[in-house]
């Protein structure tokens, strides 16, 4: 038995200008073949190029989207917060704004909700620049031995969640990363299934090695490290 009524896609864009009409193009498509009620909800995070221009009107063409403005530049964690708290259905689905999901993987994803509560993408040949791929095996090493989280492909963006497992986010900067994490500390079933990861056709990437990754990762690991030490468990 399908264990949705409505589904909440929820797409941070943050200058993808490029990209933004293709994905959203895409979801919509994917989604009317569902049969199923679904709304896009897609958060501008303050960009400064023709994205809100763009957004307007892909409204007018798509009823089923929704358009929330930051007025300044929050960054991609706080836009998903944005998007979740916005979110009228009962199962959530998350992703990147660059073009890079492959969402036609999430029928699939849609399908494990009937056993379990959260399902995650990895991605099997991931697409990005040799730093930020580095990167995310260091990343994974340090969470796989300091939290024993044993999911490879954390950042990946694409993620299809019951929405009431959003109860147990911690709306911090870089929660991103610990999702699987922080979810399985709630005593919740979890599932990761390979996914497709594209290249980039249009824009810049908004990740940055030093800047973006290392020390706020670290400082995120210290803290999440501390929470699972120190988290009350609930009898049930």
């Amino acid at each position: 038995m399908e264990v949705y009524r409505k589904i909440s896609v929820i797409i941070p864009f943050y200058n993808e200008e490029g990209n933004l009409e293709g994905v959203l193009k895409e979801v919509s498509d994917v989604l009317s073949q569902q049969n199923v009620p679904y709304e896009i909800i897609a958060i501008d995070d303050a960009s400064i190029d023709q994205t809100p221009a763009l957004l307007k009107g892909a409204c007018e063409r798509i009823p089923q989207l929704r358009t929330i403005t930051h007025s300044r530049n929050l960054g991609q964690g706080a836009a998903f917060f944005t998007g979740f708290d916005a979110a009228e259905g009962n199962v959530v689905v998350t992703m990147d704004g660059d073009g890079q999901n492959d969402f036609r993987d999430v029928p699939r994803m849609l399908e494990l909700l009937s056993r379990y509560d959260a399902v995650f993408g990895q991605r099997s040949h991931r697409n990005d620049p040799l730093p930020k791929l580095i990167a995310s095996r260091i990343a994974f090493f340090f969470r796989r031995i300091i939290l024993g989280d044993h999911v490879r492909d954390t950042a990946c963006g694409l993620k299809v969640m019951k929405k009431e497992t959003l109860n147990n986010l911690i709306p911090i900067r870089g929660f991103l990363r610990f999702i699987p994490f922080l979810l399985t500390q709630a005593g919740l079933a979890c599932a990761t299934v390979d996914v497709n990861h594209r290249p980039r056709r249009f824009g810049k990437t908004k990740y940055s090695l030093l800047k973006g990754y290392f020390l706020p990762t670290i400082l995120d690991l210290i803290f999440m490290w501390w929470f699972k030490k120190n988290r009350i468990h609930r009898i049930k």
